[in-house]
């Protein structure tokens, strides 16, 4: 079956996507309950063993774990690709979330012993997941920007985890260093977060902008520039990174990649402001909060070549993680799992029993209050951590529990939901 260019029939079992969604939050319930316990100390030195632990709790527990549900539907049902050995992916997900536990304990506790686990079971996970994301991918033709995204994103994913393997072997004591330090951070954070997540979302905010808002297409030959424009830059930086280039040389291969992003987020808010229908639902914030957020990350990052200030990366670390990919995530999970559940579930029923509408599975009056505390959480923390400001940055802990913990009871519910329920 097929609708608006969806593959139906080839879509996962629904438990599979979903375990990926519904582990998110909590993670993100850990990583505010950490920023409440340790306050700005967390963003005193990007160094630190707890900053790290933060920052993965976020990349890996949320950003990742929502990611890799997201290529598990997507890949079969909006390219075609067949995913091969598909019921490997429970696995993967259980060893991803051993993964970040043991990483995250070994580096708050220091355990030479719970750095192997966190190596062995992070790099099965994924060499699992991109083995089959990787052959799924590259079987289809790439017709569609959205292909050569999501291909982007997990080459850019395969060298990054790599990297950071090799990161936690070396500070762990496992094996000697191979590369400088500072180079193989900078490397890990450039394909990681611009690379696997910015490629990622980028390309899927070309399909799913026009199918869930009523909005134009994205313009096809505009599309292809991004994704060529920013793979130049990903690639003119990592090998700029490798040799030790100077502040104006990466200053100038990381300009065509900026005015990329801004390109692309002026595009789909413009997109979003065109829609034909014009209801504002919390949904809508999210993204337009991630797009605005997406540019000025990467000026921070930008500016820091020439200012070598470490409160410029957190200000493109929290752009970039809260503000464009935690934020533009949460709101797609919105979207998609509504959108899965009714297909699973009630679309067979239709004409047979009452079935609900795909709005009343998730209501806006359940989503639009956790849009405002991971709102709060953001623009509080911000300010907190740059300028070091202990009280704020707690309070702002506080309020990413709280959407967090909204985020996966919102879930839950749309989770319980049986056709049972709507039997005439």
């Amino acid at each position: 079956m097929r609708s608006s260019g969806l593959s139906l029939d080839q879509a996962p079992p629904e438990d599979i996507p979903f375990r990926f969604f519904i582990t998110a939050p909590v993670f993100g319930l850990l990583a505010g309950s950490f920023v409440l316990y340790r306050g700005s100390s967390l963003f005193s030195s990007s160094w630190s063993f707890e900053t790290i632990a933060l920052t993965h709790l976020i990349t890996l527990g949320w950003v990742i774990m929502v990611m890799m549900g997201a290529f598990y539907q997507m890949v079969p049902v909006l390219v075609g690709g067949q995913v091969p050995w598909i019921s490997f992916s429970r696995l993967v997900h259980a060893l991803l979330s051993l993964g970040v536990i043991a990483l995250i304990g070994g580096l708050l506790q220091y355990s030479p012993l719970l750095y192997p686990l966190a190596i062995s079971t992070l790099l099965l996970a994924f060499i699992i997941f991109l083995t089959q994301l990787l052959t799924a991918l590259f079987s289809v033709e790439a017709k569609r920007p959205i292909v050569t995204a999501m291909r982007i994103s997990l080459v850019s994913l395969t060298f990054a985890v790599l990297l950071g393997i090799l990161e936690i072997g070396t500070f762990s004591g496992l094996w000697p260093a191979l590369l400088d330090r500072t180079i193989l951070k900078s490397l890990h954070i450039t394909l990681a977060l611009t690379g696997a997540v910015g490629g990622l979302i980028v390309g899927v905010g070309f399909h799913v902008i026009p199918m869930f808002y009523l909005s134009s297409p994205f313009p096809q030959q505009r599309a292809v520039w991004i994704l060529r424009t920013g793979m130049f830059s990903l690639a003119a930086v990592s090998l700029s990174l490798l040799l030790s280039a100077n502040s104006t040389t990466l200053l100038l291969v990381t300009l065509p990649g900026v005015l990329a992003s801004i390109i692309y987020a002026a595009t789909v808010l413009r997109m979003l402001q065109q829609r034909k229908r014009k209801v504002v639902d919390a949904t809508l914030r999210f993204w337009q909060i991630g797009l605005l957020a997406f540019p000025f990350s990467l000026l921070c990052l930008t500016v820091s070549f020439f200012w070598t200030d470490e409160r410029l990366l957190f200000g493109f670390g929290l752009l970039f993680l809260l503000g464009f990919a935690v934020t533009i995530t949460n709101g797609m999970l919105y979207k998609i799992v509504p959108f899965l559940i009714w297909f699973h579930r009630f679309s067979s029923l239709v004409g047979k029993a009452k079935v609900p509408l795909l709005k009343d599975i998730l209501p806006e009056k359940r989503t639009r209050g956790q849009l405002h505390f991971a709102t709060l959480a953001l623009f509080l923390l911000l300010p907190g951590a740059i300028l070091q400001i202990d009280g704020l940055v707690r309070i702002a802990g506080v309020c990413w529990m709280v959407s967090s913990l909204w985020l996966g009871l919102n879930l839950m519910h749309a989770l319980r939901l049986k056709p049972v329920l709507y039997e005439q």
